[in-house]
């Protein structure tokens, strides 16, 4: 399987999403459909999340995925 995408690529465009959503010179009107596209993202996602085959490793990689969440949620308080 060739993979003609970029996960980097999907997180920069989403990231833009998010940055036109908290536009503090926007007002709702404009920013709520930003939003929506987000949640459509979300809602996708989850989808073909549930639908997708659980892996060998996947459990340890989520593990470690929340460590490092927990871990800079516990730095920025500091």
């Amino acid at each position: 399987m060739i993979r003609t995408w970029s996960a980097d690529q999907i997180i920069q465009d989403l990231y833009k999403c998010y940055h036109a959503t908290t536009d503090p010179r926007m007002d709702g009107y404009t920013t709520w459909p930003c939003k929506q596209d987000l949640y459509r993202v979300k809602f996708e996602l989850d989808s073909m999340l549930k639908k997708c085959p659980t892996y060998a490793p996947e459990q340890e990689w989520l593990e470690e995925h929340n460590k490092k969440l927990v871990w800079q949620a516990l730095s920025d308080k500091l």
